[in-house]
C-alpha cells in the first residue's frame, strides 16, 4: 500500500486541494452520505522492476485520482489543483520513498445525472522503493 499512501500524503498536504474538499479524500470509494466536492483515488496497476538480489527494488504503480463533484467548473480547478499537488514530485511522501510522480494522463470526463455528480479523472506513476 506504498503508493496509495504516497499519492494521499502529497493529496492532503496541497492547501489548493483542501481549499476544495477538505478532508474528503478517499481510498477506493465514497461514502455515500458524505457531501460533494470530494476526491477518490485508487491502485489502478502495479509493476516491480527486475531487481537483482540485493538491489534496492523498485515499483511503479499507476494510481487514478477521481474528483467527484456538482459543479463541473469547480472540477476543472480542483483537478488541476490535484495535478501540481502529485504532478513532477520526488521525496518521501506517506513514509514512501517516492523516485518520481509523474502525471500519466487525464480523463475521461463523465456526468452521471441520475445523481448529478460529475467526475473529472488523473492517472498518475508512482514510482518508489519498496
Amino acid at each position: 500500500m506504498k503508493a496509495e499512501a504516497a499519492i494521499y500524503a502529497m493529496l492532503n498536504a496541497s492547501s489548493a486541494v483542501a481549499a476544495i474538499v477538505g478532508s474528503r479524500i478517499y481510498l477506493d470509494t465514497r461514502p455515500e452520505a458524505d457531501p460533494l466536492p470530494a476526491i477518490v483515488y485508487s491502485l489502478v496497476s502495479e509493476k516491480q522492476d527486475n531487481a537483482r538480489i540485493g538491489d534496492t527494488e523498485t515499483v511503479t504503480s499507476r494510481m487514478q485520482v477521481v474528483c467527484l463533484g456538482n459543479v463541473a467548473d469547480v472540477l476543472v480547478t480542483l483537478r488541476e489543483n490535484v495535478r501540481l499537488a502529485c504532478h513532477n514530485q520526488t521525496g518521501v511522501f506517506g513514509g514512501t520513498e517516492v523516485i518520481y510522480s509523474l502525471l500519466d494522463s487525464a480523463g475521461p470526463d463523465t456526468y452521471d445525472e441520475l445523481v448529478n455528480i460529475y467526475a473529472k479523472s488523473a492517472d498518475f506513476l508512482i514510482h518508489f522503493t519498496r
